[in-house]
């Protein structure tokens, strides 16, 4: 190749890379700085794992047009990755939980407008949690599970609706409801119900947040992410009433938005404490009823995002966390965590 011709190809190159980092570094300064003020930087929140993914081809660009500044563009792109998101990567040790019990937990988003009941019931008896937090309970799944799974979950808080906005608990130890309800358009619930472990009296909590339903209008989009936050403070609010608290559900928001992080003021997030990888629990199934993305036939990639989640306060420690089996009909991906309490 002629020294011209590599001249202009490192060119286009320089101009296409710092284009990107460009961009790379707006959203990441307006996310800092603004949180999820504007709606844009919002959205693109769901998916900004991939926002740097180019960071590879950056480093390419840097090394074969030997361009130094590329080369600090790429590792400062790096280093935000790993501010982000490289706790999520360092191999974990499983933690010995030694003589103190467990309880296993497992929130499950089995999507409602279906009635294949068995991969659902097959997915619960396969994870074997002793709770199990579902959010859009629908009312054929419902009757299944006080027929089927009443000797191993023989305490169960149900609400189920033929929509998403059905939820409901099922456990192997004593659960009631406190009767508590709180405000603000949330999709199911949620539940505020005692656990009787151990000799303790546990709070815990089943929640399904509002969800964005659509790209525009733009200011209901906004509304959908106003709405979230409101119901983050209020969780968090109930969490402060309680020494010993286990918060889980359906979100329906990322790691970088700013519900997660009012939350995560708080309360840990399991996955971020005892998991490994990025953990993505949305969207999967291709059936019809699911909120999968489609154009046509095709279908948008599996896994794209994470938003259900395990919350737990200082009482307790994570033992493990980790993604459930896929039952191949929700959207959704349950999240299964090993909890211990802190003596």
């Amino acid at each position: 190749m002629s020294s011209s011709a590599k001249g202009v190809i490192c060119r286009v190159l320089t101009a296409a890379s710092w284009i990107y980092l460009v961009i790379l570094f707006t959203w990441l300064g307006f996310n800092v700085f603004t949180g999820d003020r504007f709606v844009i930087i919002a959205l693109i929140g769901f998916l900004a794992v991939y926002l740097f993914f180019p960071l590879l081809l950056v480093l390419l660009a840097a090394i074969a047009c030997k361009n130094r500044w590329l080369g600090v563009g790429f590792l400062v792109g790096a280093l935000a990755f790993l501010w982000l998101w490289g706790a999520q990567f360092i191999p974990r040790t499983p933690r010995n939980p030694g003589d103190q019990p467990t309880l296993t937990v497992m929130t499950y988003n089995v999507l409602a407008w279906h009635n294949h009941i068995e991969p659902i019931l097959d997915t619960i008896q396969a994870e074997n949690p002793d709770i199990v937090f579902l959010q859009e309970l629908n009312t054929d799944l419902a009757r299944v599970l006080e027929q089927d799974l009443i000797q191993t979950y023989p305490y169960q808080v149900l609400v189920p609706v033929d929509n998403p906005t059905g939820i409901g608990v099922i456990s192997k130890y004593p659960i009631r409801s406190t009767g508590e309800d709180l405000p603000h358009h949330w999709y199911g619930g949620p539940q505020v119900l005692q656990l009787a472990w151990n000799d303790q009296l546990l709070l815990i909590v089943n929640f399904h947040m509002f969800s964005t339903c659509g790209v525009f209008p733009l200011d209901q989009a906004e509304r959908s992410f106003r709405l979230r936050e409101q119901q983050a403070r209020l969780l968090v609010d109930l969490a402060r009433r309680s020494d010993s608290v286990i918060m889980a559900g359906d979100a329906n928001t990322s790691p970088t938005s700013e519900a997660y992080q009012i939350i995560t003021n708080e309360l840990a997030d399991a996955f971020r404490q005892a998991g490994f990888g990025l953990g993505h629990t949305f969207p999967g199934s291709d059936i019809p009823e699911s909120d999968r993305p489609h154009i046509g036939d095709w279908y948008v990639p599996r896994w794209l995002s994470r938003i259900d989640y395990v919350f737990y306060s200082n009482g307790w420690s994570a033992i493990s966390a980790r993604t459930a089996k896929f039952d191949g009909v929700s959207d959704h991906r349950g999240v299964v965590v090993e909890l211990q309490r802190n003596e």
